[in-house]
């Protein structure tokens, strides 16, 4: 039965469709990119390495003011929908270059098209996270909007992950490969974005724009439940983001799989994403949020950990283990994104300001530091005498390796979990906010505003 506080299915499905591209672009940018423009471009592990972590760096520090430009944007078409259409030149242009990159290209083309690649997925995902927070302000529908999200999120690189296994297995080079990713994320680009502007409306904020302050910014992170959030996020981001800059590594130096291989189980990890996004969904509604989010990691720590006990050159039981840690590895950017949107709701109670664009900025903010720091294991491991160009490392550059590996995530999944023990925006106080909010007029029926 309908109602004002569901989204329809056709506007949760057109508002997942640019996932597609963006997934898609954001797997190589986490785990194919850096090793490819080490092993096929020839840039040093060391330069890679220190490259991408000073890009993210600087990404980080741009995603701030836009978050607090779309804060002040007030437009007829939309704030984040404005700001979703002007990233798609960006990507495109962007995509083209980095792909498509000529055999022996330099560190500082890297570098550059590297930075635009990432302001443009900045746009792109701030943009879609704080257009999905506004989509209703049901705290369990709120939820579901970002398990689509996610779900959306999975479908987009299990395609992308596809293109270079499809490539390979028609006798093509994995070189080849890559470029189809590029290829395939810049068709996608205009398509999807295309029918989520004109299938989803958005939500005209309520609140003024005129006291929305770059300062904001800093008031939000001294938030105490925005601090566990951020915290959180950045600490079970670490896990994923270590996972995937080292998989390659890992899994044929130290478990002797090849190349195809680990990009099948790659595949599969993105597989189990598919079941758990809907568990965690259905999780969050009978526990609560912030407990799932807890179990989840909890549970995500004790699942990896068994990658440490693959044996080696055996396929089956690796494909097995790496399923089974994708499936709760679904559970931290939804529910994390979900619960920063109910804090956005507490803050226009408390100020009258709709800053839900500088909140999932901070968000993004954390979620990137956290895969800036799993880069910079390449140079760590450099350091530590591994070379990937090697037939054979040494014992101790492997034992790095799988410490690096297993070891690092397994400890921050834990202490993301410990970080969340405190938060208390539960969905009794939720329901009280939103009553509030509604007697000050700062909240519309949302029914209202998704109709066309």
């Amino acid at each position: 039965m309908s109602s004002a506080k569901q989204v329809t299915w056709p506007q949760l499905l057109a508002f997942c469709g640019p996932c597609l591209p963006f997934a898609a672009l954001g797997l190589p940018l986490a785990v194919t990119l850096s090793e490819y423009y080490i092993t096929y471009i020839g840039i040093s592990i060391a330069v890679v390495g220190y490259v991408f972590m000073a890009v993210k760096l600087i990404d980080i520090a741009v995603d701030p003011l836009i978050g607090w430009a779309m804060d002040r944007t007030r437009t007829r078409f939309g704030r984040f929908k404005l700001w979703i259409a002007l990233c798609l030149p960006v990507l495109f242009i962007s995509t083209g270059f980095m792909f498509l990159v000529p055999p022996g290209a330099s560190a500082l083309y890297m570098g550059v098209w590297l930075l635009v690649v990432y302001i443009g997925f900045s746009m792109a995902a701030l943009s879609q996270s704080s257009w999905g927070s506004v989509l209703t302000t049901d705290y369990d529908e709120r939820t579901k909007v970002f398990a689509f999200w996610q779900i959306g999120n999975i479908i987009g690189l299990l395609c992308v992950v596809s293109i270079p296994v499809i490539a390979q297995a028609i006798g093509q080079s994995y070189q080849t490969g890559v470029q189809w990713m590029g290829l395939f994320i810049m068709v996608t680009l205009p398509v999807m974005i295309g029918i989520a502007l004109w299938v989803v409306p958005e939500k005209t904020s309520d609140a003024p724009t005129h006291d929305v302050r770059l300062g904001a910014y800093f008031d939000m992170i001294r938030r105490p439940n925005v601090i566990r959030v951020l915290l959180a996020d950045l600490l079970m981001g670490l896990a994923p983001g270590i996972m995937g800059v080292l998989f390659f590594f890992y899994f044929m130096q130290t478990k002797g799989l090849t190349r195809f291989e680990c990009t099948i189980a790659m595949a599969l990890y993105f597989v189990a994403g598919l079941v758990g996004a809907p568990l965690w969904n259905w999780a969050s509604k009978r526990y609560s949020k912030h407990k799932t989010l807890v179990v989840s990691s909890v549970i995500f720590a004790a699942l990896y950990g068994l990658l440490a006990f693959v044996p080696a050159g055996n396929f089956p039981v690796m494909a097995m283990a790496v399923f089974l840690a994708g499936i709760p590895y679904a559970a931290y950017l939804l529910l994390t994104r979900s619960l920063m949107a109910d804090i956005g709701d507490e803050v226009l109670l408390e100020t009258g300001h709709d800053q839900k664009g500088t909140l999932m900025s901070i968000l993004s903010a954390t979620t990137k530091l956290g895969y800036a720091f799993s880069v910079l294991t390449l140079s760590a491991l450099a350091a530590l005498g591994f070379d990937n160009k090697a037939a054979h490392n040494s014992d101790q550059a492997l034992m790095w390796v799988e410490i690096f590996f297993v070891g690092l995530p397994v400890v921050f999944l834990l202490l993301g979990a410990w970080a969340m023990k405190s938060y208390d925006l539960t969905p009794d106080r939720y329901a009280q906010i939103q009553a509030a909010l509604k007697a000050k007029g700062l909240s519309r029926d949302t029914g209202a505003s998704l109709g066309h």
